[in-house]
């Protein structure tokens, strides 16, 4: 069984890629296309990721190359920059291309819902990867209200269970909304912690360094922020840095981006993922699929690792 997979990705979730590596990957495509195995009546999957500038996502795309090489089947990769329309086309292309199953992790998880009925209306089943994305067959993620509420209760913790906090929130996907929740519910348990701001930026560095750096202004005296991804918290960060504010930061991710500023006394800690796995569980799903079988469960939630200067080493960074 030959696989032909192309991914789209989008920046969100750990920093800027070098653009080489947008070279290489397109380079990648020469040769392999999707087509390549719909035409000669052998099994095709079609994977879209959603960020190229992120490593979240190109770690996950490495996975299912991985995965792909040690069944030997062939893989295609491509990125789409955050752009839904993009991935809601290369799903359409998909569809063209009569490929047996497709694998997304969605820009907007209601956004692609669209693009997903397309496709099973054309009999292809679709697996949803690190988010939710509406109308999918089967759905591997992150348990991300673990994340957001193991991130928020170690926070408060180090606090003293007492304090102002600030949120910086992110887009509109279901892995966001999940942390934001488990967050919400950390708090909900600590009395003395009292939300001075919520704000929403765009899941990079540079917009929450701005959206932290507004909340510091308005908010001279937070005591910690919670960031809804790692970028999101490197940017807190520099914020902080800037302003010369003594806070404690947390996480969601658990990139070396991220853990590597354990040391600076801002960043103390992350709920870590493993990308790796949510890659290859979302492949093997999709060839699964592809043969016409139907798994034991829909939906498979990846436990998370809370990753602090004491924990670190018993973690397997990433990015």
């Amino acid at each position: 069984m030959k696989v032909a997979i192309q991914a789209i990705s989008t920046p969100g979730r750990s920093g800027a890629v070098l653009a080489s590596a947008l070279v290489v990957a397109a380079g990648g495509l020469v040769g392999c296309a999707v087509g390549d195995g719909a035409s000669d009546g052998k099994t095709t999957v079609g994977v879209t990721l959603n960020a190229a500038s992120n490593p979240f996502f190109l770690a996950e795309g490495k996975a299912i190359k991985e995965a792909a090489r040690k069944k030997s089947l062939d893989v295609s990769v491509q990125y789409a920059n955050a752009d839904v329309s993009v991935q809601s086309d290369q799903i359409d292309t998909f569809i063209r291309k009569g490929v047996d199953s497709i694998v997304v992790d969605a820009v907007d998880s209601n956004g692609i819902g669209p693009a997903v009925l397309r496709a099973k209306q054309a009999h292809i089943p679709v697996v949803a990867i690190d988010v939710a994305a509406t109308g999918a067959d089967s759905t591997i993620t992150s348990d991300n209200e673990q994340a957001g509420r193991e991130a928020c209760t170690y926070l408060i913790k180090q606090l003293g269970g007492k304090g102002k906090m600030a949120i910086v929130d992110g887009s509109a996907v279901s892995a966001i909304n999940d942390r934001m929740k488990g967050c919400k519910d950390a708090i909900k348990a600590s009395p003395g912690i009292k939300i001075v701001a919520t704000q929403r930026a765009d899941l990079t560095r540079d917009k929450s360094m701005n959206v932290a750096s507004s909340i510091l202004t308005s908010h001279p005296d937070v005591d910690g922020f919670f960031g809804v991804n790692d970028p999101t918290a490197v940017g807190i960060a520099l914020a902080a840095k800037q302003k010369r504010a003594d806070v404690k930061i947390v996480g969601v991710d658990g990139a070396k981006q991220l853990t590597d500023l354990f040391d600076n006394g801002l960043v103390i800690g992350t709920s870590g993922q493993s990308p790796a796995q949510l890659g290859r569980e979302g492949f093997d799903r999709a060839v699964t699929l592809a043969k016409g079988e139907k798994p034991k469960s829909k939906l498979n939630l990846v436990p998370t690792f809370l990753v602090t200067p004491k924990t670190i080493s018993d973690y397997e960074s990433w990015g």
